[in-house]
């Protein structure tokens, strides 16, 4: 019986990839005062690297894995973990920041890539009634990968300088690259994209498809409006000790954690169907959240109670996106597999502008009432992609 249950190893593999990918994406948040007075240049100069990452992960990534879609999937998994390898030892010998930028770029194309393409593996190795859970254990990588690959990475950075937290993310490269390539199947049951690039676009013409695509957006932006500014809230408006921050972060760690594996409960039970409850919550949450910041611990409560939904819908639109691509536009699969990260990115560069604007001209305390107005559209694109799936049905 705990054999049935058990996730297959090839999964954790997965898993123990989305945790390097988040690593190598989140870590930089850490060691940009150190890549800064570094490479003798200001701070704002490398600041702009976060963005820019998150700008070429959205834009760069259903484009990439278009143009790969009628490539082997092993050969391409193996081929983008090298080239992930080759941009690392880029970032860490990186004589200036042009050259660091462009790293950076080819490093956030290769991870939403490779997210894309580990994800139709954990539903390809995973039994069906294991894809959930499958799935849900990648995304967990990359939360791991923010409460303890970011802190780990920043801790080498301080001991040994910011080219050596680079020199990790490459150590856990090359460790993790044979251990894919023993455990992965070098065949999957993934039909490869055929006739024009174009066609595989063709899926986000569903309204299946791009409802989820709005729904995630919206969402995103909602949670990322707030958590964007999360530390100097904390400091600022709930008037906390700068010692106590990293405590606090850890916490909102966690339940961004639980917040994954939940969502992977999810989509086990009732799939999107339970959805419209959670994003009410986050609407209703986000419109009491200026009231709740005038007390600091009603003010803390709203903002881990922020952590643990703003992940819950991850696993069951990974499950619908890809279900949608086996069942209807098999040619689009690794296009359906990016939809959720891509999103997601996003709406993060949406919610951190969306932020700016409102602590810019009515300071932190308000951000909650623009994260209210998305979390309210997340809930309508929802309830919109629901009746679409059951219109769908009701023809068939």
């Amino acid at each position: 019986m705990m054999k049935k249950h058990r996730l297959p190893a090839a999964v954790l593999a997965l898993a123990a990839l989305g945790f390097t990918l988040g690593t190598c994406e989140f870590v930089i948040v850490g060691i940009l005062p150190d890549i800064a007075a570094g490479l003798n240049v200001s701070l704002a100069a490398v600041g702009r690297l976060v963005s820019v990452f998150a700008a070429c992960y959205a834009v760069g990534t259903p484009l990439l894995t278009a143009l790969t879609g009628r490539m082997d999937r092993f050969r391409l998994l193996i081929g983008l973990m090298l080239l992930f390898l080759g941009v690392n030892v880029l970032s860490m010998l990186a004589p200036g920041v042009t050259v660091l930028y462009a790293s950076r770029v080819v490093a956030a194309l290769v991870s939403g890539t490779l997210t894309a393409v580990a994800m139709l593996y954990a539903k390809e190795v995973s039994s069906p009634e294991q894809t959930a859970r499958a799935i849900s254990a990648v995304y967990a990588g990359f939360s791991v990968a923010a409460v303890a690959g970011v802190p780990i990475g920043t801790a080498v950075c301080h001991a040994l300088g910011w080219r050596a937290t680079f020199g990790v993310i490459l150590a856990m490269g090359l460790v993790l690259l044979p251990v894919l390539a023993r455990l992965l199947p070098r065949e999957i049951d993934v039909p490869l994209a055929e006739g024009c690039l174009l066609n595989q676009f063709a899926v986000l013409r569903d309204s299946r498809c791009w409802h989820c695509v709005l729904m995630v957006l919206f969402s995103a932006s909602a949670t990322y409006t707030v958590y964007t500014y999360l530390t100097p809230t904390l400091t600022g408006t709930l008037g906390l000790p700068e010692t106590a921050v990293s405590p606090v972060l850890l916490g909102m760690g966690l339940c961004s954690a639980a917040s994954n594996l939940f969502s992977g409960c999810l989509a086990e039970k009732g799939g999107l169907k339970p959805l419209p409850v959670f994003f009410a919550a986050q609407v209703l949450l986000f419109a009491v959240l200026p009231l709740l910041l005038v007390n600091r611990w009603l003010g803390l409560t709203g903002l881990f109670a922020m952590g643990l939904l703003m992940y819950l819908l991850n696993t069951p639109v990974q499950v619908h996106s890809l279900g949608l691509a086996e069942a209807e536009y098999p040619a689009a699969a690794s296009l359906c597999a990016s939809v959720q990260p891509v999103s997601y990115n996003f709406g993060i560069a949406v919610g951190s502008f969306a932020g700016s604007l409102v602590q810019d001209a009515w300071g932190l305390r308000l951000l909650g009432v623009p994260a209210a107005v998305f979390a309210l559209l997340s809930l309508w694109q929802c309830r919109g992609l629901l009746r679409s799936i059951q219109r769908g049905k009701t023809r068939r």
